[in-house]
């Protein structure tokens, strides 16, 4: 009753703090004087996205939204739609999240013009295709109610720019049309966009993350490729807090501080632009080197968590892309591309850095004594008839052993955002394994957010995870509690080496280890604890692609 009664006052405060908030104008900025193109990164825009195979020009432009194809309605593309349940966003007042209504996302990512990406070619685009309709000058409400996809769009804008800048300059390239898209992108649209990022910075509350980051990258980006009256003092001052937020953000071992495979290789392609925008602004500054670290680190992590080409969905995925040219939409958990990305980027030199540590003792195993403790013994799994290495990261919590074709790991660490664990799921000591080319226990992924907060809950569960299987009932969370984990701990780590796993966490304040034994082509997992009742898994998810209830083939794609 009390929880019930608390929810609704919260729903209470939540609806007058937007129904009494005043109108913010996209305009109430000062006005950038002298704002002209001064373009730095025309070599890096040919490297990036110009490619050998595009031999011809291209004919068509498809539009998807999270999997949905809503090209048949290319000029409602840009609609303050949600177009997965038919949901209008009206242009009054807005709210960041319109609970199991209408997902704000949709048109979120409908206003990053993620298309002008896929417009990015050497031969140029047909001028008979049909692209999606919009006026720059008045674009839905919804477009500019989020800064990080403002951002994104601002990125988007620039890249083409740049790219018809970079066509027209090359001999190589036959003679060029102007596109009437440019008639609506170019300084004044890029102007507008720039102040109103640098206006509404999303550097404060509960959790300062990966929006801030990618408001920044677009920041940089711009000052890369402009110039404007007093842009020196705003180098020196967005470079400095790039820096800030790098050592918020990352850890030592360069791995990202959300806890989330997939937004880890989102701002690992963030990254990517700051030190290509950086090296042109001030090449000789040290962060260039901090965030090569970074990037390097992350190609190596990341690399460990593909199978089939795939990104393991640890944490959130709520499916975002920056050089979305590169996206396959009817694929979307494939990630190489970004590793060939950053081959591309350092082809002359390494392009990958090992920061993982091989074995991690725990003076506290002595004193624990796992015999006298209530046990739950798994199905073993049949794994690693060849040679295999292991790699922890303990500051992100994820252990891993693979070769070649086979591959365990299992999750046990912070919950990220320093506790605050917004885009992680309850999945303290879950495991996945992939051998023989097919699944036998498999992350569920993220399935929604703020649209269906029971779809949104459940593929957080440890339910739908490969974790721990223990008698508890969870307290019901209601949608003000689904970016932020509050009845499970952090993971804390007693043992890893090569051929050893024991870790604890806490869920619901009771306590839980997990110990894992290679030993001779088989995994043997168990589970203890002293505090509830555990029961075993018989079998794993091998016969149905090592899905447990539900699998989320990236947002809003539920099997």
């Amino acid at each position: 009753m009390f929880k019930n009664l608390l929810t609704l006052l919260k729903k209470i405060k939540y609806e007058l703090t937007f129904i009494l908030k005043s109108s913010s104008e996209k305009n109430r900025y000062e006005d950038l004087k002298n704002f002209s193109l001064f373009p730095s990164m025309l070599d890096d825009i040919k490297k990036i996205f110009w490619q050998i195979s595009d031999d011809d020009t291209i004919h068509s432009i498809p539009f998807i939204v999270f999997g949905k194809d809503i090209t048949p309605k290319i000029d409602e593309t840009l609609s303050p739609f949600d177009d997965f349940c038919d949901f209008k966003f009206n242009s009054k007042k807005l709210k960041p999240a319109y609970f199991n209504k209408a997902d704000v996302k949709v048109p979120y990512e409908k206003s990053r013009f993620q298309f002008l990406q896929l417009m990015i070619h050497p031969k140029g685009v047909d001028r008979n295709i049909r692209l999606p309709y919009f006026d720059i000058q008045n674009l839905p409400r919804i477009f500019w109610n989020s800064p990080m996809d403002v951002a994104i769009r601002n990125i988007n804008l620039i890249f083409y720019y740049l790219h018809f800048i970079a066509s027209v300059d090359d001999s190589d390239v036959k003679k060029y049309s102007r596109p009437e898209i440019l008639e609506q992108i170019g300084d004044e649209a890029i102007k507008e966009h720039y102040e109103y990022i640098i206006n509404n910075l999303e550097n404060t509350g509960n959790v300062v993350g990966n929006h801030y980051l990618v408001e920044l990258t677009s920041i940089l980006l711009t000052l890369a490729n402009f110039k404007f009256d007093g842009k020196e003092e705003q180098v020196k001052y967005f470079i400095n807090e790039l820096e800030l937020q790098i050592n918020e953000q990352f850890y030592d071992d360069g791995t990202n501080f959300e806890s989330s495979t997939h937004y880890s290789a989102f701002v690992t392609e963030a990254l990517i632009i700051c030190k290509l925008s950086i090296e042109k602004l001030d090449n000789n500054h040290p962060i260039v080197s901090k965030i090569d670290h970074i990037i390097k680190s992350n190609r190596f992590f990341l690399s460990l968590m593909i199978n089939n080409k795939e990104l393991s969905q640890i944490g959130d995925n709520d499916s975002g892309k920056i050089f979305y040219k590169f996206h396959d939409e009817h694929k979307p958990l494939q990630i190489d591309w970004l590793i060939n990305l950053i081959d591309k980027i350092y082809q002359n030199s390494e392009s990958e850095i090992d920061t993982s540590i091989k074995y991690l003792d725990n003076q506290i195993i002595e004193d624990l004594n796992l015999d006298s403790m209530n046990k739950a013994s798994h199905t073993k799994i049949k794994i690693f008839n060849d040679d295999f290495v292991s790699y922890g990261y303990k500051q992100f919590g994820l252990f891993i052993w693979r070769n070649e074709k086979e591959f365990l790991s299992i999750r046990c660490g912070p919950i990220g955002q320093n506790g605050y664990g917004g885009h992680a799921h309850y999945d303290q000591l879950s495991i996945e394994c992939f051998t023989d080319n097919s699944w036998i226990a498999r992350d569920p992924g993220t399935g929604t957010y703020t649209d269906n907060i029971e779809t949104r809950n459940n593929f957080r569960s440890l339910d739908y995870h490969w974790g721990p299987k223990p008698n508890i009932a969870f307290p019901k969370e209601d949608e003000f509690d689904c970016f932020k984990l509050k009845y499970m701990s952090d993971g804390e780590v007693l043992q890893f080496d090569k051929n050893n796993f024991l870790g604890f966490a806490d869920f619901n304040g009771k306590r839980i280890y997990r110990k894992i034994t290679f030993n001779n082509g088989e995994v043997s997992i168990e589970d203890f604890s002293n505090e509830v009742e555990l029961e075993e898994y018989i079998s794993w998810g091998e016969q149905n692609n090592g899905t447990k209830v539900k699998f989320s083939n990236g947002y809003k794609r539920v099997s």
